[in-house]
């Protein structure tokens, strides 16, 4: 009888054992994540030529969008594109006016571009700095105001009574580009009305790190059941042991 009794009694405790940590599963867990789409808004980009006919711009009007751009194309004669105050014609609007520097190819038109973003539809009035152009007509406006006395005729009237021109120190508000990346020539000379104006300093921006694959997570699971099980053969075969003894 003790010795049924006490194979009675392990035969209960294996299966107790067995039902702890020997018949439970646990499928692996799935994560999904939905696809992260980006939607980039879409901006449009209007052109305008610099000096292709003489003291102009071409068009020398233009209705742009908040957010759109506005391209300058330059032409033989030296010039530049300066943001003004409709009140003072021939001279930079402030301190941060946009200025695409003296650009003046030899012939035809230039490969560098000077590129602006209109922030909003407020009128932004602009000039060419070189010597003399500004007073003989070269002045434009984008989104010119819709009522009001504020008009590029009076603009251009009063920029041909203006004493003098000034720019900015420094190429500033906008980005100097070239059309092809693969031409191997010499950057376009460039020249200033005054002997103060500054080179344009290239930045360059550092590449973005490439980011680092998250650690894998393991599922140890698995591995606890195994050491369960085997510390409970290790309990019958020393009951057993005993047992026999």
């Amino acid at each position: 009888m003790r010795k049924q009794y006490l194979i009675a009694s392990i035969l209960s405790w294996i299966s107790f054992v067995a039902g702890q940590y020997g018949t439970t599963t646990t499928g692996p867990e799935m994560a999904t994540s939905s696809p992260t789409t980006s939607h980039s808004a879409s901006s449009s980009t209007q052109t305008v030529d610099v000096g292709e006919h003489g003291f102009t711009f071409d068009p020398d009007t233009l209705n742009v969008a908040a957010g759109d751009k506005v391209e300058f194309h330059f032409y033989p004669g030296n010039h530049s594109v300066v943001q003004a105050d409709f009140s003072r014609p021939c001279h930079p609007l402030s301190d941060s006016s946009f200025f695409s520097g003296f650009i003046g190819p030899t012939s035809g038109e230039s490969k560098t571009v000077f590129t602006i973003t209109v922030n909003n539809t407020d009128p932004i009035w602009y000039y060419c700095g070189q010597i003399g152009h500004c007073q003989a007509g070269m002045v434009a406006v984008i989104n010119p105001p819709t009522s009001g006395s504020d008009s590029l005729a009076v603009f251009k009237a009063e920029a041909s009574n203006a004493t003098g021109e000034s720019v900015p120190f420094h190429v500033q508000g906008g980005t100097l580009s070239t059309e092809s990346a693969t031409t191997s020539s010499s950057p376009e000379a460039t020249s200033s009305p005054t002997s103060t104006m500054s080179p344009t300093g290239t930045s360059s921006s550092s590449p973005s790190p490439s980011p680092s694959p998250s650690p894998t997570t393991t599922n140890s699971a698995a591995n606890v059941r195994a050491y369960h099980d085997r510390h409970a053969m290790s309990i019958c075969f020393f009951l057993v042991a005993c047992f026999l003894m």
